[in-house]
């Protein structure tokens, strides 16, 4: 193999040529090619739709919680307002017929007995023990 000088020999050619104004139309030849993509649009109405839509249905959720927890705190009634119904409205014959087992139970479970609370309710209704010893 010969020695080569780069400094002294002239110029070799790479043998790759480019056509005269190849790159001033390169960007739309290659924009020709591609396939044209639909851009989606989205109108402010849409967006303001998804948001209009969330705030009714936080209110609706706000709204309902707050019928529900009043119509909840109404419709629970405090064993006085019971109480007092029922003394003004039933004997205790007509009470002890609508009580079942499980409210007997559930009777003697709240009631605590004991000797000093019976001997303290005889000694404060005095008049009524005869009525329970001839029972």
């Amino acid at each position: 193999m010969k020695k080569f000088d780069l400094h002294n020999d002239p110029k070799i050619e790479t043998g790759f040529k480019i056509p005269e104004g190849y790159f001033e139309n390169f960007e739309a030849k290659i924009m020709n090619q591609l396939p044209q993509q639909e851009v989606k649009v989205i109108s402010l109405w849409q967006r303001k739709s998804v948001w209009i839509s969330s705030a009714a249905a936080v209110a609706l959720v706000v709204f309902g919680l707050t019928l529900y927890f009043n119509y909840q705190s109404k419709a629970a009634l405090d064993e006085t307002t019971v109480e007092n119904y029922l003394a003004s409205n039933m004997n205790a014959d007509e009470i002890m017929m609508e009580l079942d087992q499980h409210d007997i139970n559930e009777l003697e479970k709240s009631i605590a007995l004991n000797d000093e609370s019976v001997e303290s309710y005889l000694s404060e209704n005095e008049n009524n023990v005869d009525v329970y010893l001839n029972e």
